[in-house]
């Protein structure tokens, strides 16, 4: 048998995770829990309050998980845990959520990295579902290979998005069906297209975090969903991550500058009720 011969060890999922920066699960749900989940995410987020990045023909709704007994069991259940444990680790919660439809005419989402927004140290683990089929000309998902592995990178305003200063080279276009499941990481460049068809486009995105890793920006009761590698649910007024003087430590220069800003906001206000026009 000549060395040509010899077939390549296929990859784990954490080795592909680790070398790619995603991971694709064709068929991971059915097309009828597509149906139910997104009729709960509708239900679910028309009750919660706007989202900042509402326009041009785009919807979010955000943190709707805790407001969904329905959310929760979907994205505690033991398939969904099993899988991200392989990556993660035994120990995880959910620091966020979101769901987005792309309407028809909906515009594209620039070049990103998902810590640029959160500002967070550490990456988390992004769990796309896809609610409805993906492709070019509806709105679909773009990413480059190995991005994460460079860090945060930098990052302009642009209207009310981010964009990456930093042009990818070797894009690939992940097209999906209806269940289809995207895991990447929350440090790799990703980007979405305008919707140039008749139909919308819906995905669901569960952001998992290890309890390893601290996020200021979310307040207890934190929403933990995997102990010791098997599923629960519990909303905790602390974590390991988050009783770590090290991790805290990471963010308190941003900590004191926000509470700077915040107390010139007060103190700005004050000084214009005793002096009109003040500024």
């Amino acid at each position: 048998m000549t060395a040509a011969m010899v077939a390549e060890p296929a990859l784990s999922l954490k080795e592909e995770f680790e070398e790619k920066g995603y991971i694709l699960q064709r068929g991971f749900f059915s097309p009828d829990e597509m149906d139910a989940l997104l009729q709960e995410i509708r239900r679910a987020g028309t009750q919660r309050d706007g989202h900042c990045l509402n326009k041009d023909d785009m919807v979010f709704y955000g943190d709707i998980v805790r407001a969904s007994p329905f959310l929760q069991s979907f994205a505690t259940q033991p398939r969904v845990i099993g899988l991200l444990k392989e990556l993660i680790g035994p120990e995880f919660w959910i620091r966020w959520d979101q769901a987005v439809g792309k309407f028809p005419g909906g515009s594209h989402f620039p070049w990103h990295q998902d810590n640029a927004y959160n500002k967070l140290a550490d990456p988390h683990f992004q769990f796309w579902i896809g609610l409805t089929p993906m492709n070019e000309e509806n709105g679909g998902l773009w990413l480059q290979p190995g991005s994460h592995k460079l860090g945060l990178l930098p990052h302009s305003k642009v209207d009310n998005h981010l964009a990456c200063d930093v042009q990818p080279c070797k894009p690939e276009f992940v097209a999906t069906e209806k269940g289809d499941v995207i895991v990447f990481s929350s440090l790799t460049l990703h980007y979405t297209t305008r919707n140039i068809s008749e139909r919308e486009r819906w995905a669901w995105v569960i952001e998992y975090m290890s309890c390893e890793y601290f996020d200021p920006h979310v307040s207890p009761p934190y929403f933990v969903v995997c102990e010791n590698g098997e599923p629960v649910q519990k909303l905790v007024d602390s974590y390991k991550g988050s009783k770590d003087p090290r991790q805290r430590m990471k963010y308190l220069g941003a900590r004191t500058r926000e509470n700077l800003r915040e107390k010139a906001k007060r103190v700005l206000a004050k000084a214009t009720r005793i002096v009109p026009g003040a500024k």
